[in-house]
């Protein structure tokens, strides 16, 4: 990043406030519905204090099954989701928009906010869904080979899908801060410092920017909906499969060996209990990313109006809230899965809790 320093004239001041008159636009959208920020710092505050303790927890149960690897992932992955668009929400604050009139700094909070906060969140939010679809897949690779699947399926082979789903998820991430640079200017008549954010490539196409926007917006979305759908809509039909057959067979486990029976049983409810598990997450994960996926289709389609600065830039600010605000949820939900679905995770969490009561 290199720093200028300009006198308050010139191209870049013009655009700085040409694109302020929008910026206002946003800022009195956000003070309308101030409920949306504070639904982001709630939820947000629940979903760090929630993807911590599940790492913790998982950590301390150990990694002997390979889905334990694929939720510490999934939850650091939401819990960067979960900073990111906190720091979004708190850009275009009342209390970001104090902060500035104090400090005689004005800035484009729109660019500003698309670097520090949209930009990562875009980036964790497409390594969640990624992550959402191997847990899934994986799932249905045990219930497809129970047999065989811990040989296909190994801790090696998940670090290496884990660490390859991370590189593919953050990598368009890094196109959008290719040829960014940023310029102080300084306006003597309201003493005020000014922050330029601004592409160093001429003209107004920027192909590394443009690749990452249908990256995240069209080709991970869909995908990745694509495949949590289809692997959840196999589970649901397998588990009333089970129960169906469970149901039926009954009378003959019942006059069968006791300890083959006892056995037997245990291990289903193992596996039941993890794919329900697997379930209720993908199924948060649709409902969540639907809409989404929806908005960042249509940002493609009608670009030139659909945007920060097109003729429907109220609906797009509002759609974006409401976006943050879905990725939240989905990102801050699943400890409440665990919780109920887990006993070794329950019991974790109890002692945990224990523990922490005790040492006060």
């Amino acid at each position: 990043m290199k720093q200028n320093f300009y006198n308050g004239s010139g191209p870049e001041a013009d655009l700085t406030i040409s694109e302020s008159t929008s910026l206002d636009q946003m800022r009195q959208l956000l003070v309308v519905i101030p409920a949306l920020s504070w639904a982001l710092l709630f939820i947000g505050t629940v979903g760090i204090t929630g993807n911590i303790l599940t790492v913790l927890i998982y950590v301390k149960l150990g990694f002997a099954e390979t889905i334990n690897i694929s939720y510490v992932a999934l939850a650091v992955s939401d819990l960067c989701c979960i900073l990111s668009s906190m720091v979004a929400g708190f850009c275009f604050s009342p209390a970001m928009q104090a902060l500035l009139r104090h400090f005689r700094f004005q800035v484009d909070l729109a660019k500003f906010t698309n670097f520090t906060g949209y930009w990562p969140q875009f980036a964790f939010s497409r390594t969640t869904a990624f992550l959402t679809a191997w847990i899934s897949l994986e799932r249905c690779l045990c219930v497809l080979f129970p047999t065989r699947v811990r040989l296909i399926i190994t801790r090696k082979v998940t670090k290496i899908v884990i660490t390859a789903i991370f590189v593919i998820g953050c990598c368009p991430v890094v196109l959008a801060y290719v040829g960014m640079e940023t310029g102080w200017s300084f306006n003597p008549s309201t003493n005020t410092t000014i922050l330029l954010i601004f592409y160093s490539f001429e003209g107004d196409d920027n192909i590394f920017q443009g690749t990452a926007i249908i990256l995240y917006g069209a080709v991970y979305s869909l995908l990745s909906w694509i495949m949590v759908t289809t692997c959840t809509i196999f589970l649901i039909i397998k588990l009333r499969e089970g129960a169906r057959w469970r149901k039926a067979n009954a009378p003959v486990f019942s006059e069968g060996n006791r300890g083959f029976q006892n056995n037997q049983r245990n291990d289903n409810w193992r596996e039941n209990r993890i794919t329900r598990t697997v379930v209720m997450i993908a199924c948060v994960f649709i409902v969540c990313s639907f809409p989404i996926s929806i908005n960042s289709l249509v940002s493609l389609a009608i670009r030139e109006k659909y945007s920060l600065y097109g003729s429907l830039r109220s609906l797009h600010m509002v759609m974006g809230a409401i976006s943050l605000l879905l990725g939240q949820i989905n990102s801050s939900s699943n400890i409440v899965f665990y919780t109920i679905t887990g006993a070794k995770f329950r019991s974790t969490l109890k002692q945990l809790f224990m523990k922490t009561y005790y040492r006060r």
